[in-house]
């Protein structure tokens, strides 16, 4: 074990990112908590790494995910240092064929799942004083794909809340980090595992045809790759490596694709704002009392 190890809890390990920070982390010697549901069969190959499984389903009632929370804290000395929520799923289908349930259930992972876990362990992080809170996002909380309404309105929700989160952690807990991680298309099994809805109105069924398609041409064909991935993001969480010496952001993008979705979204956001300032402005009360 690494002399200054810190103590790593990862959500969602079965396979993914999740899976490659545990053994990523476990070569450098650090203390890694890998969970997962059904934890005992879906993470029974991360047995040789040493690291500690835990049972966990981020859907669980709230008192629940606190017992285990609190068991997890107990299992190093020094407690929890990095909390990496990766756990989630990806839900497709149109609006009109969502249902609210299925809506729900989606946010229960994505959304639900990891500020239950960020407020089970709060308390313990500000007392211990330092920390770092990472959440796994989405190029998709920026840039919205037709039948992707659920899983982009997770992600949006996430941030959005993550964002206030950090604004509040800076007045009762300025040393506890905390870092968003929006990743493009990489090479994990995501795009092999992505669940559908069912098909309920005729008028879709050849829109879900073609968006299955998409869906199976990028499997096999993603431009990121998942492990410099994750070791980038070690070194964001470190500030080591590529982030020696830098600020690091609250939302930092990662692959190429990712990248361009973003930074689109974001120039088009800023031409919305110039193109259409004087309408904006106009509904001021000063403005109106002026005239």
């Amino acid at each position: 074990m690494a002399q200054d190890a810190k103590t790593w809890l990862i959500t969602g390990c079965s396979s993914g990112f999740g899976e490659l920070f545990v053994r990523q982390l476990r070569d450098a010697g650090q203390n890694v908590i890998a969970t997962g549901r059904n934890a005992e069969e879906r993470l029974a190959h991360l047995a040789d790494t040493g690291a500690s499984i835990l049972e966990l389903d981020v859907t669980a009632p709230v008192p629940q995910i606190e017992a285990k929370m609190s068991h997890a804290w107990s299992l190093y000395p020094n407690g929890i240092d990095v909390v990496v929520n990766n756990a989630g799923y990806v839900l497709s289908g149109a609006v009109e064929e969502l249902t609210q349930d299925e809506t729900e259930h989606v946010f229960k992972v994505n959304f639900h799942g990891p500020m239950n876990i960020t407020r089970a362990l709060l308390p313990h992080l500000r007392a211990k004083g330092n920390g770092t809170l990472c959440f796994m996002s989405s190029q998709a909380a920026w840039h919205a794909d037709a039948g992707a309404s659920a899983y982009c309105a997770t992600k949006a929700a996430l941030e959005a809340a993550v964002e206030c989160l950090s604004k509040e952690l800076a007045i009762f807990a300025p040393n506890l980090k905390v870092l968003i991680i929006e990743p493009g298309y990489f090479n994990t099994r995501v795009f092999s595992n992505i669940n559908h809805v069912p098909a309920c109105v005729p008028a879709y069924a050849q829109f879900n045809a073609n968006v299955r398609a998409i869906e199976a041409g990028i499997v096999g064909n993603e431009p990121g790759d998942a492990a410099k991935a994750v070791s980038i993001m070690i070194d964001l969480i470190n500030g080591t490596g590529i982030a020696s010496g830098k600020v690091v952001p609250l939302r930092v993008p990662l692959g190429s694709d990712g990248w361009e979705r973003i930074r689109a979204q974001g120039e088009s956001i800023v031409k919305i704002c110039d193109d259409w300032e004087e309408v904006a402005k106009s509904t001021d009360l000063k403005s109106s009392q002026q005239k």
